[in-house]
């Protein structure tokens, strides 16, 4: 009995170790299956992650081609407005210098008209005091008669009031370029103000359109940082699963591997251990009594 009883804790001993086997088995496959899925999950939010910051260096590059082409914008302003204020002072100064000669040149023509005029003036008022009849006093004798150069020099007198004319038309004429180039200084004027004006707020708003781009790379930079920190992360718990795949390989493999060798050659121990009961027991296996 005693030996009976021995083979009864044996055979509970090999289905206790096969039920073991199962479990330690079963237990495996799940193990690995779940590790191989959070691998492939943690693998592919790193993928994820990369193209991530792919696209986000590919968008702070583009961010970066448009701020140097504004960049060279306000380079060509600032070298135009450069250029139109040495303009605008050059075409000043001449025109200071015209309009002062302008100026002197018509005070001059007007000092001489003014001269000739009243020279013309006085001598057509002794003339005209030599044309008045003398004067006769009773009991004097009769002034002498007037000269007789008084017609020819009258023709020359019309002569000279034409020079006169002449050289009113000549300081209107300077009077009138005077103005016009007072005129076309204002306008020229006006419009390099108008012009800087425009440019100066266009080059402001390049500015301000430079300063929110780089803001925005300064925010995709920071995603940049956020993701390759995400991407550390996932690369961190991606190598714990490997570890954890490659430390209970060598155990999962014996188990999943040899777990049909083992289950049929317990079997055959368990069968045979079944059959030397039974004969012991006096059971007639394999005949009859």
């Amino acid at each position: 009995q005693a030996v009976v009883d021995a083979i009864d804790v044996m055979i509970g001993t090999l289905q206790a170790e096969e039920g073991g086997d199962l479990q330690r088995k079963e237990d495996c496959e799940q193990t690995r299956a779940d590790d191989t899925r959070d691998a492939i999950k943690y693998s592919r939010e790193m993928d994820e992650l990369t193209d991530t910051i792919d696209r986000l260096n590919s968008e702070i590059k583009e961010l970066q081609d448009e701020i140097a082409e504004k960049a060279e914008e306000i380079v060509k302003i600032n070298e135009t407005l450069r250029e139109a204020k040495i303009n605008r002072e050059d075409e000043n100064v001449a025109w200071m210098v015209s309009d002062r000669e302008d100026g002197e040149a018509s005070a001059l023509v007007q000092q001489a008209v003014d001269v000739l005029t009243q020279f013309y003036s006085e001598l057509a008022l002794v003339q005209k005091r030599r044309r008045e009849p003398p004067t006769v006093v009773a009991g004097e004798a009769p002034p002498p008669p007037p000269t007789t150069w008084d017609a020819p020099y009258a023709g020359k007198q019309e002569e000279n009031t034409g020079v006169v004319s002449i050289l009113s038309l000549i300081k209107q004429d300077i009077d009138k370029d005077k103005e016009t180039a007072q005129t076309a200084e204002t306008n020229a004027e006006t419009a390099y103000v108008t012009f800087k004006a425009e440019s100066e707020s266009e080059r402001s708003t390049l500015q301000g359109d430079i300063s929110m781009l780089n803001g925005q790379i300064s925010g995709k930079e920071d995603d940049i940082t956020a993701a390759e920190g995400d991407r550390d992360g996932k690369k961190g718990l991606l190598q714990v699963v490997m570890k954890k795949l490659k430390d209970e390989a060598p155990g999962c493999d014996f188990f999943t591997i040899n777990y049909d060798v083992r289950l049929k050659n317990r079997q055959i121990e368990i069968d045979g251990l079944q059959k030397a009961k039974a004969i012991l027991s006096g059971a007639a296996f394999g005949g009859t009594e």
